[in-house]
């Protein structure tokens, strides 16, 4: 796909990132380790070496050849390692009298010692510490070259154990990434998997595989690779794969988007052609046999007109195809779902066995449209992400596109008797001021919301008063679709390891 379609693609969902870990205070919990400066995942160029220094009479040293992340923390359990060259990396402990340390599955050693690890890219290693008052296990993963870069801020206590993020979209001009990966609460990555295409809005799905949409297709993976099954649209009316939802429903049923020419149409009304082409969106729901078993077209239920006026000089005056809806989420919600459109800053309801339209919230009136209560805002501005939580209320990702405002994570409480739309709460991250496409907006039973700020470098969770407890800001001008979070205990880190272990044998 070329850049200019990848554009056009995006439009504006564009795009990507990656890892470089925060500074993080050392733990004195008996054991302290001083980390030095560091070098390679298998490769013997040595960089000066520098040493974090503590207070504590009993101290561990560990001295390596090659980049270590995050600084160690005994606290911590995972680490990586960024590869230079590819000679064995040399560790070097240097461990107090009563504690003993096996690196790699060596013999257990204590005072100063030094041994060589080779390992290749994915694969990982451990370094077992056993002290009078425990034993501790820490396992150190060799990064790929092509790894996205990040740095990670912990300022609070995240509710999310992990992040299931795909840095792949170039913000600017770039090449797009690869990667899906899960980090967890330190930002630390502990499970990958590259793929061949440029994966997007990946989810963990309830048996524990991860799914993820590219350009053409969606694909569910089980953690150690193995490719459970590809899946595309039902081409009933020649349409193609849209790559901005994936969701699955409690059946096992898949709902992704097709795109679908349709025409002639006469788009003079807003300035375009007596003859267009305009993209359909199709809701697609497809059974694990790939089967059709239901679809809805956006074009049959909401006119053109619908489109709001912000978007139709770029979207249907000068865009071939026109693209004047832009479907980006699709939530099952009981008996409908939840449908947020792009180019038409608005979120509707669509009840499932009739098609029909339920209510609209946001861009142009219709008979269906709610009214807003208590939002300063009155509108969206190219919102994404559309979900509903248990208790019923609305959250969405407002970019706040072509509005002149920041983006903001919002909440409302719909009533469809008063027809209208409370705002219950909102927060934002002062560090990104504008969004012109993509982003997240998930809040978690805790409260707290885990936001992916839409073509911006930046995912950060927050408190429900705007209190930022973690942030990610990718590297190398990248962007995350979205990023989505993982409460504690959904996944093990026994399982994550596992998979990649699975991967990247030794």
């Amino acid at each position: 796909m070329s850049t200019e379609q990848m554009q056009k693609l995006y439009m504006p969902c564009r795009n990507r990132p990656f890892l470089t870990f925060a500074k993080r205070v050392v733990v004195a919990l008996g054991l302290v380790v001083a980390v030095m400066s560091l070098t390679s995942c298998g490769s013997g160029t040595s960089s000066p070496q520098s040493t974090v220094t503590t207070t504590s009479t009993r101290t561990l040293k560990i001295t390596t050849s090659t980049q270590f992340s995050p600084t160690f923390d005994p606290t911590i359990s995972d680490y990586v390692v960024t590869p230079s060259s590819d000679a064995p990396i040399q560790i070097t402990i240097t461990a107090p009298a009563d504690t003993q340390v096996s690196v790699d599955g060596s013999p257990f050693h204590t005072q100063t010692f030094t041994t060589p690890v080779s390992i290749s890219p994915g694969q990982s290693f451990s370094i077992v510490v056993r002290s009078p008052e425990s034993s501790q296990t820490y396992y150190v993963r060799c990064l790929p070259t092509d790894f996205p870069t990040w740095t990670t801020e912990r300022p609070g206590t995240p509710q999310a154990e992990y992040f299931v993020i795909t840095p792949n979209i170039p913000i600017s001009k770039g090449t797009p990434g690869h990667y899906v990966i899960v980090a967890d609460s330190y930002g630390v990555p502990v499970w990958w998997y590259r793929s061949s295409d440029e994966p997007h809005d990946a989810l963990l799905l309830p048996d524990g595989n991860i799914a993820w949409n590219l350009t053409n297709n969606a694909e569910e993976h089980k953690l150690n690779g193995a490719l459970v099954r590809s899946m595309t649209v039902e081409n009933v009316s020649g349409g193609g794969f849209d790559f901005h939802e994936l969701r699955q429903l409690p059946n096992g049923d898949i709902i992704i988007i097709a795109d679908v020419p349709r025409g002639p149409v006469d788009l003079s009304a807003y300035g375009g052609s007596t003859t267009g082409v305009v993209v359909d969106n199709v809701i697609e729901e497809i059974a694990p046999d790939n089967s059709l078993v239901w679809h809805w077209s956006a074009m049959d239920h909401i006119p053109v007109s619908e489109t709001d006026p912000q978007w139709r000089q770029q979207n249907i005056q000068q865009l071939i195809p026109a693209d004047p809806y832009h479907m980006n989420s699709v939530e099952p919600n009981g008996d409908g779902f939840i449908v947020s459109f792009r180019h038409l800053d608005s979120v509707i309801r669509v009840d499932k066995a009739s098609g029909n339209i339920v209510w609209k919230l946001g861009g142009t009136h219709r008979t269906e449209s709610l009214t807003f209560h208590g939002d300063p805002y009155g509108n969206f501005g190219g919102q994404h992400d559309a979900r509903v939580l248990t208790d019923g209320t609305l959250t969405v990702h407002d970019n706040g596109t072509e509005q002149g405002r920041p983006p903001r994570a919002v909440r409302y409480s719909i009533d469809t008797t008063a027809r209208t739309a409370v705002r219950m709460e909102q927060v934002g991250d002062p560090s990104v001021t504008g969004s012109d496409c993509c982003g997240s907006a998930r809040k978690g039973s805790g409260g707290d919301w885990v936001v992916s700020w839409g073509l911006s470098p930046v995912v950060t969770e927050l408190t429900p008063t705007g209190a930022r407890v973690f942030r990610m800001t990718f590297n190398q001008g990248y962007a995350s679709y979205r990023a989505e979070p993982v409460p504690f205990g959904v996944l093990s880190r026994t399982t994550l390891r596992a998979g990649m272990d699975a991967q990247f044998p030794r």
